[in-house]
């Protein structure tokens, strides 16, 4: 739920709770009744379209955190084997610029450990000819860690599975708040105006109740 939607669930939250304290007041009017447990039922089917949104994104932080991990472990590998040609060839800035350990690029924000494996990625692009005819390199190590960069991007950019189930979730969320909305500002509502004069510290309860407070 975005900040906006939460709101407005807290406001839901707070006219259902108004109503179960004060049950005596309205509970001699069925149609109140019912519009409250329908009401109760959207704010149930809110709680678990969330949950399922939030399931997609914790799931793809821990996608990309593992994914993280693996390309400082195929870098650092590739890194090293640059690192020692640019050493062979007296190119002290190409082999100070490979001399990132895996860990040191994992803990790198993603951004600047992306940078650092592009730059990986490139050097060891250039020079490959040489690298796999003297230094032991494999054609497999540059692509390898090629198709995880590309992959990672894909990643930070939401992937198609990540955006449909997000999605429907969102969707969802948008559904479920119009209905509330419309439960609320069409039925409840209205329904409550008979506390108007009846009421009125009852029904200015409900009216703070139903204020939609920004965080």
């Amino acid at each position: 739920m975005n900040q906006s939607q939460m709101n407005r669930k807290h406001m839901v939250e707070a006219t259902l709770s108004f109503l179960d304290n004060n049950a005596a007041k309205w509970q001699s009017i069925a149609k109140i009744g019912e519009v409250k447990n329908k009401l109760n039922d959207v704010s149930h089917s809110i709680d678990a379209a969330a949950e399922v949104q939030q399931k997609a994104q914790v799931n793809i932080g821990k996608i990309k955190l593992e994914l993280k991990r693996t390309i400082s472990e195929k870098a650092d590998i590739l890194n090293d084997i640059v690192e020692v040609y640019a050493l062979m060839n007296g190119d002290e800035t190409l082999a100070q610029t490979m001399a990132d350990s895996a860990s040191a690029l994992f803990k790198m924000k993603y951004d600047d450990m992306l940078r650092r494996v592009k730059l990986i990625i490139d050097s060891a692009t250039q020079n490959q000819e040489v690298l796999i005819a003297d230094y032991g390199l494999t054609a497999e190590q540059i692509t390898g860690l090629q198709a995880d960069y590309d992959r990672f991007l894909e990643l930070n950019g939401q992937p198609r599975e990540y955006q449909i189930k997000s999605g429907v979730a969102t969707q969802t969320l948008d559904e479920l708040f119009i209905e509330a909305s419309n439960l609320l500002d069409n039925q409840l509502n209205n329904l409550m105006k008979i506390f108007k004069r009846r009421d009125a510290t009852f029904y200015n309860g409900y009216l703070k109740a139903r204020m939609v407070v920004d965080y």
